[in-house]
């Protein structure tokens, strides 16, 4: 298996347990998530946790540390519909740059097709300059 097809088991996982422990969005969070395109913000699901935690797989997590990606100070992480927040950091500004990722998600078409691009952008541009990444920042609400 190729890094996407194992990463795309990874997030389709780990977005299977968001929205199986998680919580759905609050109206104000479906606000959140209309302005900044999410054509769905009734499937998507919040799920805090202490830490965010990267794959147990060896070559997914070592390409997550090669490019930066998953670290200790990772405070939110999108899978598809699924978004983990780490418990203490859930506010107006991360919120609006996790759920713009849901947005690419729904762009893409699948989550395959969203982290062939994610990836290879990472891995052309680093994961601070990746137009994902740019284009979640450039969607970051408020302050708070």
């Amino acid at each position: 298996m190729d890094i996407v097809s194992n990463a795309t088991k990874w997030v389709e996982q780990n977005q299977s347990l968001i929205c199986l422990l998680g919580r759905t969005l609050t109206l104000e969070e479906q606000i959140i998530a209309s302005h900044v395109g999410v054509a769905t913000p009734e499937q998507v699901h919040i799920y805090e946790v202490p830490v965010i935690k990267p794959p147990n797989d060896p070559v997914l997590a070592a390409s997550c540390e090669q490019f930066g990606f998953l670290t200790a100070n990772t405070i939110g992480l999108t899978l598809g519909y699924g978004i983990y927040i780490k418990q203490g950091y859930l506010t107006t500004r991360l919120l609006s740059h996790e759920l713009r990722h849901v947005y690419q998600y729904e762009q893409a078409g699948s989550t395959e097709m969203f982290l062939s691009r994610y990836i290879s952008e990472i891995m052309k541009f680093g994961y601070e300059d990746a137009p994902y990444e740019l284009d979640a920042r450039s969607h970051e609400l408020g302050n708070t």
